[in-house]
């Protein structure tokens, strides 16, 4: 009597293997995405913290700051939620403290006058001053501009700047080369953009008070692709190469990062963007 050899042949065994494989990669696939999507909740769920911190009519860092001497919230960055510095100070000393913070005078276009900031002590009887870290999270280090993905040195060769800052290699109207930042879920530092004067007149800068910029700024990711592609400034790297002049339509890129008209969504990328104190695609006058 002879019996059949159990087993499976060749070709069967092959496409087990191959069905494996597909259910693999489809698993993995559905993972990466359920993950990626996870990355994208907590990034926008941190925007809101971060806007909180800021904003909060109690224990909020705009708050506190309110009627200080050398304070504009149009010269902020991130990084004064967790350290009392500011936009136009003395870079992150490596190794060292942050120094006292200084602003730039509004007569610095003229006379080159620095004053001090007087932000970085609490003053309990006046209920002002610097109380912070007014957020946390995941902290590191604002990259270098090798380290950085595109867009976060953008090219500030048209604002109205000091010489100093615009020409230094680690000095980012986003923050400096080595001071802590708030880190996204891919990594890469949060930032806050608040629209250049020019976004508004391509006359007198000075006519545009720092409160009507700071009421178009926004808290941005640079999403998952790590480049920041939402404009601030126009001349930009990431901003569009065909655009030459500072027209109403560049400046309405510059005040509503990137919305032009409605829904119409330009430069924007993949980043997560939450304004501040207007709503995503209103462009109606500041009160």
């Amino acid at each position: 009597m002879r019996f059949a050899q159990a087993g499976y042949t060749l070709f069967e065994m092959l496409a087990v293997v191959s069905v494996l494989a597909i259910v693999a990669v489809l698993a993995v696939t559905r993972i990466g995405g359920v993950a990626e999507r996870a990355r994208t909740a907590a990034a926008e769920a941190d925007l809101v913290t971060i806007r909180d911190a800021m904003l909060d009519e109690n224990t909020g860092y705009l708050r506190d700051m309110r009627g200080l001497a050398g304070f504009s919230a149009a010269d902020i960055r991130l990084a004064n939620l967790l350290v009392p510095t500011n936009l136009y100070g003395l870079a992150y000393l490596p190794g060292g403290a942050y120094p006292r913070a200084r602003r730039i005078d509004e007569t610095w276009l003229g006379e080159g006058v620095a004053k001090p900031a007087e932000f970085t002590t609490w003053d309990a009887a006046r209920s002002r001053g610097w109380r912070g870290p007014y957020v946390r999270g995941k902290v590191g280090a604002f990259p270098a501009r090798e380290a950085a993905g595109g867009g976060f040195y953008p090219d500030v060769s048209s604002l109205y700047l000091p010489d100093w800052f615009a020409s230094h290699r680690d000095a980012s109207i986003y923050g400096f080369a080595g001071e802590p930042a708030l880190l996204d879920p891919w990594g890469n530092p949060y930032v806050l953009q608040v629209p250049p004067p020019q976004a508004f007149t391509n006359g007198n800068v000075s006519a545009v008070s720092p409160a009507v910029r700071f009421a178009y700024s926004r808290l941005v990711s640079a999403g998952a692709d790590g480049k920041l592609d939402t404009p601030c400034f126009f001349v930009n790297a990431t901003n569009d190469a065909a655009i030459g002049v500072w027209n109403e339509r560049t400046r309405r890129i510059a005040r509503q990062a990137g919305l032009i008209d409605g829904d119409d969504r330009f430069l924007r990328g993949d980043d997560i963007v939450l304004f501040l104190l207007r709503n995503d695609t209103d462009e109606g006058e500041v009160e």
